[in-house]
């Protein structure tokens, strides 16, 4: 996914070579989606275990009628890379962000302490683009995400907080994220890890007069009760050798006056087996050891936006092993956790 200033036709080519490569572009109903400046493009059945090179395209539209299109400039960025991990594949880093709040620069410092470890995969665990008003100051605070963690080599999933929720552009998130089978929550398998993201929607009663009737997360995570027991019941979920759950609101250890979720999802979660289950929205770095709180499972939740108050968390799996590390912007160690 990429943005441009001016309308354009966008393709990606790629290949496990520069020499060879094959192009893909987006069509819906036999039509190419283009004359936007929004570009999204799926890459699909890539036998995984590989490293695959790509480069963006985007050929400028300068007149778009029925019967008569002109092109102007072809615009081509350099090749990057990705690899795809095969099924087997036991080893991972990932680094998890939560609450920035559209603070650069405690984004910055937190990267600062987890630059150098070779990361995987990158998750932005709510509240990063809070409140978006317009679709410039979307784009500007994700760019800015995007490009300090390298999101043109490794995958990025942002998963919506409650902040994400509101403002004027909020649904218009949508066109800046691909969300997972179109839902804001889902599952995936990163080798033989299994990882689950919930949506835990807002932090008030749907009836809130600050909602003037326009909500209905009741509904969303109703929905999550039948993709929770879908999933737990699933193959990938079974077979795999480890289980990370991730929300922004807390399911357990969040606080609030609120608490709609613990609940709902309960039936499924007390006997789910995963091994973490990591959030924020609360701003105070917090560790639940598993059931001292009504958790099946070790809770860990991120600090706040604030310099003394962040924290980024570095999720490591190596072979059997699996571990979480929490750093603070100084790179003070807050809690190393072996799972």
């Amino acid at each position: 996914m990429w943005q441009t200033q001016a309308p354009v036709y966008s393709w990606i080519e790629y290949g496990t070579d520069t020499l060879n490569l094959k192009k893909a572009h987006t069509l819906v109903d036999g039509q190419v989606i283009c004359n936007s400046t929004h570009s999204k493009i799926r890459l699909e059945n890539l036998p995984p275990g590989q490293t695959y090179y790509y480069r963006a395209c985007s050929q400028e539209i300068t007149l778009y009628q029925a019967y008569k299109k002109e092109f102007g400039y072809t615009a081509v960025t350099p090749f990057s890379t990705f690899t795809l991990p095969a099924a087997s594949e036991k080893d991972f880093t990932a680094i998890i962000f939560n609450d920035l709040h559209k603070q650069v620069p405690t984004l910055k410092a937190l990267h600062e302490q987890v630059k150098d470890t070779g990361y995987d995969f990158v998750v932005f665990n709510g509240d990063c683009i809070d409140d978006p008003d317009n679709e410039e100051v979307a784009i500007s605070h994700m760019s800015i995400q995007c490009e300090v963690v390298g999101a043109h080599k490794v995958p990025v999933f942002y998963l919506r907080g409650n902040h994400e929720i509101r403002n004027a552009y909020s649904i218009g998130l949508r066109d800046l994220l691909d969300y997972v089978g179109n839902k804001t929550y889902g599952a995936f398998s990163w080798g033989d890890t299994r990882i689950v993201m919930l949506d835990c929607g807002e932090d008030k009663p749907d009836d809130h007069w600050v909602y003037y009737g326009l909500n209905d997360f009741t509904q969303l995570r109703r929905e999550q009760v039948d993709f929770l027991e879908k999933e737990t019941k699933s193959k990938a979920f079974k077979q795999a050798s480890r289980r990370i759950m991730l929300n922004h609101i807390p399911v357990y250890g969040n606080g609030d006056e609120y608490e709609p979720c613990p609940a709902l999802w309960a039936p499924f979660l007390s006997k789910a087996p995963f091994d973490i289950n990591i959030s924020g929205h609360t701003h105070r770095f917090a560790y639940h050891p598993a059931k001292t709180i009504g958790n099946n499972f070790p809770v860990v939740i991120g600090g706040g936006y604030k310099k003394e108050d962040a924290t980024v968390m570095i999720l490591r799996k190596r072979g059997k092993e699996m571990t979480l590390q929490v750093v603070n912007t100084e790179g003070k160690e807050l809690l190393f956790l072996e799972l």
